[in-house]
């Protein structure tokens, strides 16, 4: 068997081809000495008392040992015994995810009565980086009412919430994170979900909590073996089947009487329309054989529905039913399809599911299998005050992800021990329609119709298969753990994704009349239609492939110095490879300024860089009582960008896609699509007939040759102390510098010179750009011009960087009450946060001076003040032992979120010249220069009348500049990008939970549960307020420039940061659970 074993390692290490090791399990490691002698060869037994698996070791010359690959969680029994020693027996000790449980021990000689010392829960931790674990009864504590392990993961000092969906870690946005379970990769890879996690488009959880043993959140693990994040790393365990049959069934409900009714967002009574939120599971799990073969399963089912707000005949709605019916009509007789428009149900929907087995193929053999799937929907339907869809012209996000790993850990011997994982997740993604049809869109002064197919939606899918597979190999010699190790990752993907795939008559708004009357009149907005080049392609749907593959190799030593110090250092190779090409393009690269100048070509794939990272960290114990410890560390954590921006290279090559973009002309008849006599026919109809009248211009996206992965240098120092009365402080310092941050440059623009906000004010100055929509190139001869919408370089930039400083006081009390309490300090700064999946997105809302040139200032996921205050009581079973009270209040309290002042820019108006629309900072100007700024007259279009006249505008300006604290004491500069903060926020949550014990003999109880968020706005109606997210808020509109004088014209409009109706409410769920 040993031989066997020994050769698969063999081939593991040799032939492994699939980076971001993760840690499943736990161990403990210690020394054993009499007196001042080191004990060889004594035997140190630990058992998992629930399940009776079994873990050996014998110490060495120097009396260590080591004990990897065990089960998180416990109790464990460990016993240490020697021949003529009494036996030193541990018991009660818990052991954590990815932290060492140190366990040294002195034996007393007791030759004529051999008996044993029984020490209850006494154990210490061996990490040495920043990082938190939660236990299973702190997750079932935690106040959530989505059950989603964020909420218990922003428990953690190191973690801040994400307005955007998510959460940041140390200051970084959630698509630099790594979020695993059971070591396989859970996160969105390809980065199009807020939250990070697969399934995210339909806001479904990654997994159920009732399946979750241990969560740990990592931001600087100086254990080589974890990678894969320059934020930081989550990291979840599910539970696993013991000796003991046990199982829950549980019921969750919320609905709208659960809210606050009181509006702080409108200062009013108002109740929420209906909804109700209905989440339904069980768990069962137990013994095959036992001590042998273990199970655990786990379903969840959660629904949330809730009606639309706005539709057609709606009170006060500008959207009549009368207009709405003969919209339906025409589309009917054009097309065949018949739309409604009555209030109807928006439905979201999930089911999680997980099986579980554990195998003790013997005490030096463990292998662990498991399978999640996750399913789920959510409706996109979002009509607004001023937008209107039709009930079908909306879609529904559609998400089946299935995830397998299988784990075999192996003690070789008293020297050797392996632990080896292979796995695969898929992911499919697609955006389901109720329809193929044409699209119609009425637009104009701030309203919109939408009917047909949903614009982007005709064609939206996303396949992901992930392979990974692990080898992770130590050697125990003396006082060191060698391990050496590999980590890879295989990504298979296709991306499909095309906008007006049925084509899409596009319509001023103040064409609608006209257009019921007769549906012959041209589109004053045009005709578009996009689709794949069948000749290239051999479809008009095709979906972008993208393969590549991380491959990480690494090698650590820890290294016991004494039974006080501890130091682990390694390094780390990870290295990117790209599969398949990117298609060439000849044409755009043979152009005289896009590519020559800049060096950007289409076609050539980012080179394989090496990426390397060291680590180095340490833990010393500064006394022999273990109550005063100093841990810390320096290296570099390798991570890697999300595909998607990646994959917008190979998808964005002017080659593939294909399009049709019909104009009015300024002379002359329109000839293109008209409803009446196009609204009937298919694509491929309208393509063979129109074809030839006009071409969509792509959007060219590369990738630097030299591009790489992101990482970051980070270092933390933290001092851990048991203070008086059993309170433990914990002082922790985390310094991080980005390297290879993502940088994103328009190559199309070029200078034109420059534009003042102040006539003649040099401080307002920044260049003025041409943005060329065509560039001329020679090839085969002959001269001709390229035409592109834009030319987006993906390159890297070492500037960014965060600190912060926190720390953390914890007591616990032994009739049932725990207390922690946290405060952290800290800033963020980087030049783009990435916060798009679409590369022209990232650059173009980068809030800048010069969209084309990097400027370091504070990230958007910035929080400089956090508070946290949590008490916990559970109390001791009483009357007659078969009740028992569960209560926890969590208080948060914390900077606003960041964001940036900027200038709008009207329709034809850009202020850089870009025409990126609403992206450049604020000018603040000086009383002097404000004087001299060119306002004007702001007219409605459509009344002609003056909105507010110049005069007003400048003061109206100058009065906000006199109430905003940063533009008050910035006058005569920009601003700042995430400049302002929002106001600070307090919120309190509370979970409750009443158990009763029907069975007390078997622990079989009946729980009563109540989560209530943001508690204190149930007291009072003006507590809790939640603002809204936002990334700017402008405050003057560039009404028009004069491109020959390059001079603007301005007028005042500013909006400001809102309170959230919905998330400053007060918002109750019960529950109730049944544990057999």
């Amino acid at each position: 068997m040993q031989k066997k074993l020994h050769f698969l390692l063999a081939l593991m290490l040799f032939f492994t081809t699939s980076i971001m090791a993760q840690v499943t399990t736990s161990s403990i490691n210690g020394k054993v000495v009499v007196g001042n002698e080191n004990v060889i060869g004594a035997t140190v037994t630990a058992v998992h008392v629930p399940s009776g698996t079994t873990y050996n070791a014998v110490t060495n010359v120097d009396g260590r040992y080591t004990i990897q690959g065990m089960r998180v969680g416990g109790p464990y029994k460990v016993t240490i015994s020697y021949i003529g020693y009494k036996d030193d027996t541990r018991t009660n000790i818990s052991l954590a995810l990815g932290e060492p449980t140190v366990i040294n021990a002195n034996l007393k000689e007791d030759a004529k009565t051999l008996g044993e010392i029984v020490v209850t829960g006494r154990a210490g931790r061996g990490g040495n980086g920043a990082s938190s674990n939660f236990s299973q009864q702190m997750i079932e504590n935690t106040p959530t009412v989505n059950r989603n392990v964020y909420d218990v993961a922003k428990l953690s000092p190191l973690v801040n919430t994400n307005k955007f969906g998510g959460i940041s870690i140390a200051g970084t946005n959630n698509r630099y994170n790594s979020f695993q379970i059971d070591g396989m990769v859970s996160n969105d890879v390809f980065g199009l979900t807020s939250t990070g996690t697969n399934g995210g488009q339909t806001g479904a959880n990654p997994i159920s909590m009732d399946a979750i043993e241990q969560i740990q959140i990592a931001v600087s693990p100086f254990d080589v073996r974890q990678s894969g994040f320059t934020g930081g790393a989550i990291n979840a365990i599910t539970k696993s089947g013991t000796n003991k049959f046990t199982g829950t069934a549980f019921g969750y409900y919320t609905d709208e009487n659960m809210y606050g009714r009181y509006s702080q967002a409108y200062n009013r009574t108002q109740k929420l329309t209906n909804e109700s939120t209905q989440t339904y599971g069980a768990t069962f799990g137990g013994p095959i054989i036992k001590d042998k073969l273990f199970f655990f399963s786990s379903v969840e089912y959660k629904k949330n529905t809730y009606p639309s707000t706005y539709y057609a005949g709606a009170d006060g709605y500008f959207m009549e039913a009368k207009t709405a019916q003969q919209l339906v009509d025409i589309y009917k007789k054009a097309t065949g399809i018949e739309e409604t428009y009555n209030q109807r149900d928006i439905a979201k929907e999930g089911t999680s599911l997980l099986g579980r087995l554990d195998w003790n193929i013997n005490n030096n053999n463990h292998f662990t299998f498991r399978y999640q799937g996750n399913f789920s929907y959510a409706d996109q339907f979002s009509n607004g005050q001023k937008s209107f869809s039709f009930n079908n012209s909306s879609y529904r996000m559609k998400d089946n992800t299935n995830s397998f790993v299988a784990e075999l850990t192996s003690h070789l011997g008293a020297k050797y021990y392996n632990e080896l994982r292979a796995g695969l997740t898929m992911v499919r993604d697609h955006r389901a329609i109720p329809y193929a049809g044409p699209t119609l869109y009425f637009s104009g002064d701030g309203y919109s119709i939408n009917m047909g197919t949903e614009f982007s939606s005709g064609v939206n899918s996303l396949d992901q298969d992930i392979w990974t597979l692990e080898d992770n190999f130590s050697i125990y010699s003396g006082n060191h753990t060698i391990t050496l190790g590999t980590h890879n990752e295989v990504y298979n993907m296709k991306n499909g994704f095309y906008q007006a795939a049925f084509g899409e008559f596009s319509y001023n708004y103040n064409q609608l009349s006209s257009f019921l009357a007769d549906q012959s009149i041209a589109p004053n907005s045009g005709y578009v239609m996009k689709y794949s080049d069948p000749a290239l392609t051999g479809t008009t749907e095709w979906k972008t492939p993208f393969k590549a593959g991380m491959f990480g190799f690494y090698i650590q030593d820890k290294w016991d110095l004494s039974t006080a110090f501890q130091l682990t250092y390694g390094m780390r190779i990870d290295f990117p490879l790209y599969f398949n090409s990117i298609t060439y393009n000849p044409t755009f690269n043979a152009t005289d300024n896009w590519a020559a100048n800049s060096g950007a070509v289409v076609g050539r794939r980012p080179a394989s860089m090496v990426m390397a990272s060291p680590r180095v960290g340490f833990r010393w114990n500064l006394n022999d009582q273990h109550t005063s410890l100093l841990r810390g560390g320096v290296g570099i954590f390798n991570g890697r960008a999300p595909f998607v921006w990646l994959e917008n290279a190979w998808a964005n090559t002017g080659m593939e896609m294909k399009g049709l973009n019909i104009r009015i002309p300024k002379t002359g008849p329109y000839t293109g699509p008209v409803f009446s006599a196009d609204g009937s026919k298919t694509p491929d109809q309208i393509r063979t007939q129109y074809g030839t009248l006009g071409g969509v211009n792509p959007d060219i996206v590369t990738v630097d040759h030299k591009f790489r992965y992101p990482q970051t240098f980070r270092t933390n120092l933290a001092w851990e102390q048991q203070l008086p009365f059993g309170v433990k402080m914990t002082l922790e310092a985390l310094y991080s510098r980005a390297l290879n941050a993502v940088w994103f440059s328009n190559v199309a623009l070029s200078n034109n010179g420059k534009i003042y906000a102040v006539p003649g004010v040099e401080a307002s100055a920044t260049t003025y750009y041409n943005s060329n929509q065509n560039d001329t190139y020679p090839l085969n001869g002959t001269t001709g011009k390229y035409y592109a919408n834009s030319v987006i370089n993906l390159s890297n930039i070492n500037q960014g960087h965060s600190y912060s400083f926190s720390a953390k006081f914890e007591k616990s009390f032994d009739f049932g009450l725990d207390l922690m309490a946290s405060y952290t300090f800290g800033h963020s700064y980087s030049v783009n946060d990435g916060t798009s999946s679409v590369a022209t997105s990232n650059w173009k809302y980068y809030y800048c001076v010069d969209p084309n040139k990097p400027v370091l200032s504070y990230s958007m996921f910035d929080m400089p003040h956090r508070l946290m205050v949590q008490a916990s009581y559970n109390s001791k079973l009483y009357g007659n032992n078969r009740w028992q009270t569960h209560v926890t209040l969590t208080y948060n309290g914390n900077s606003g979120q960041r964001y940036s002042l900027t200038m709008n820019d009207n329709p034809s108006a850009s202020f850089n010249g870009e025409f990126a629309k609403g992206n450049t900072l604020l000018y603040i100007p000086t009383k002097t220069e404000l004087a001299a700024m060119n306002f004007v007259d702001n007219v409605d279009s459509k009344t002609k009348k003056v909105i507010m006249t110049a005069e007003q505008s400048r003061q109206a300006f100058e009065n906000w500049i006199e109430g905003d604290k940063y533009a008050k004491d910035h006058r005569g500069q920009y601003a700042d990008r995430n400049s302002n903060l929002a106001p600070w926020e307090n919120h309190f949550d509370l979970h409750f939970t009443q158990d009763f014990f029907y069975l007390k003999e078997k622990g079989s109880k009946v729980s009563l549960v109540f989560d209530i968020l943001n508690v204190g706005n149930l007291l009072n109606k003006h507590w809790g307020e939640f603002y809204s997210s936002t990334y700017n808020t402008p405050i003057i509109t560039v009404y028009n420039v004069d491109t020959k004088t390059k001079t603007p014209s301005f007028v005042y409009g500013a909006s400001s940061v809102y309170v959230s109706d919905y998330d400053s409410r007060w918002h109750m769920q019960v529950g109730l659970r049944v544990t057999f």
